[in-house]
This record gives C-alpha cells, structure tokens and sequence, in this order.
C-alpha cells in the first residue's frame, strides 16, 4: 500500500505513508503499547514436578522425547514446522496413545490412551486449530463456553439453565468478549473472539497442566495480551504447570522459563528462556546444541 490507516476500538488513530512504517510501529499503533510490552515477562514461584515424561516414542514424529515441568512453571517448545512439537503435546494428552514411554503426573505413573484419561489426571489441551478441533462451529457461543464443565450444572442428569446462562454472562463480561448474544453461532465470532470462548472452556475446570499450543495463531493483536494474561492468570491461580507451544520465537521466550528445542522428533535440547534467538534458530535446524 502507499498509506496506512490504523484504527483501534472503533476510534482513528494514525494515518502514515506505508514508507515510514515497519512492523513494530503498526503494531504499537494497533495494541497502544510498544512491541516489548505486548510480551511481557511474568515471573512466579516454582514449585515441586507435576509432570515427568521419560523415553516418549509415537511413530517418526516423537522419538525418545524426555522433559519434566514444574508448579508454576511455563516450559515453550520451539522448533520448526514438522519437528514434532505439536505431536508430544497430543502424545502426552492420549489423542493419539505412545508406543512406549513413561508418563508420570504428580509422581504417579500414567498410562493414557485416550482423552479422558489425561482429562480425568488433571491435564487440559488447547488445541493447535481451533477451526478443526477447538471450536463446534455449529453451536452457540454458551454451549462451546460450557459444555466441558457441564456436570457442574446439573442434578440428577437435569441441567440447571439458568446457573448455565450467569455463568457464562460472567465470562463473557470478563473476556470482553465481542458477540451480539450467547446465542450467536462461535462460527460467526472473530478469531480473536472463538480463542477466548476455548480459553474459558478450557479453564472452566482446575489443571494440574495445561498444555497451550499455538494460542495467538490468527487472532488479532489486540486480543494476544488478554490470551496471554488468561494463561498466565491460570497459572497463578492453579498453581498449574504449563507448556506452550508457539511458532513466534518472541512469544516463546518471553512468556517461558525454559524452552524444550525439537528437531525431527527429538528433544535436541533444554535451555533458559533468555538463550539468544540465533542459539534458539542453529538448535532448531539441527546445527547446534
């Protein structure tokens, strides 16, 4: 373009030639906050390991994966597209059972071959896509919001409506959630707006660990610092153990602890979240360690 207009909650904010832009500029104009604040480093206590994974092999995608994370911390894997990130997340949650490996929750030893299982263990999944296996596009904006936490509103197999409805009208006010109704189709929202909806599903219940893969991907900027603090928030709520995965290297370094670098299915690597981006691309190429 030769000129770009940014406007920011319906208001107009800046007009400037597309020559005098650069991505951190539009970006601090469209959030109202510099690129350094739009990842911002949040510390919190650590506690005792909640999740110990040792040995884990599922085809060519996970092979001898090993990594523990602790109470309150955040563990990011960073790797390239088709190492194997997002197949240990759905390995370890039981979408798709190991082969062989150890999977110890609270130092208790584990087989999960199913969802349920990792569920009823006290893990939570924030899937990669959430068009595809996030969202239930074909349903209401409240039943997506409530439906994984559905035993908390019934009695003897009745559902109690209206508990259903206040609750969900509060975490609609608390996300700012932008819909005309609870009764809108999730498919209508935005993408930013359909992220909330899981994130509010998928905290409707206490975890032990959640697992959070790609949760910015395709959302505007404005809605990534309210993502953010909602898993931040779970995390000193909970006291949970997290791991994120993210293919923004910034989003990696700067929400994580320590970063778990894959390359073709394995874990080349664990190292501070304040290793340097060109040591993070040479681990994630395969080329350094």
């Amino acid at each position: 373009s030769d000129e770009i207009t940014v406007f920011r909650d319906g208001t107009w904010v800046a007009t400037e030639k597309a020559a005098n832009m650069n991505r951190d500029k539009l970006i601090s104009l469209m959030v109202g906050r510099e690129l350094d604040q739009l990842f911002p480093k949040v510390e919190a206590e650590i506690g005792e390991v909640i999740l110990e994974v040792e040995g884990l092999n599922r085809g060519r995608m996970v092979k001898n994966v090993s990594f523990s994370v602790r109470r309150g911390e955040i563990l990011g894997f960073a790797g390239l597209m088709g190492s194997g990130r997002s197949e240990v997340l759905e390995t370890v949650f039981g979408i798709y059972p190991a082969e062989s490996g150890t999977i110890r929750v609270k130092g208790k030893t584990l087989k999960i071959r199913e969802p349920h299982q990792a569920i009823e263990a006290g893990l939570g999944l924030l899937t990669e896509d959430r068009k595809k296996t996030g969202i239930m596009g074909v349903l209401s904006v409240r039943d997506n919001m409530s439906i994984a936490a559905i035993n908390n509103f019934s009695i003897a197999g009745v559902l109690r409506r209206g508990q259903i409805e206040k609750e969900c009208e509060a975490q609609r006010q608390a996300l700012a959630l932008k819909t005309p109704s609870l009764n809108q189709l999730i498919q209508n929202l935005s993408g930013g707006n359909q992220q909330k909806v899981v994130l509010a599903r998928e905290m409707s219940r206490p975890h032990s660990v959640l697992l959070v893969s790609q949760p910015t991907r395709g959302v505007d900027v404005g809605s990534i610092e309210f993502i953010h603090d909602r898993i931040i928030h779970e995390r000193d709520k909970e006291g949970a153990a997290i791991i994120l995965i993210s293919t923004e290297l910034d989003e990696v370094t700067a929400l994580a602890d320590r970063i778990a670098v894959m390359y073709r299915g394995r874990v080349v690597g664990i190292v501070d979240a304040k290793t340097s981006r060109e040591t993070l691309g040479r681990m994630m190429a395969g080329v350094a360690k």
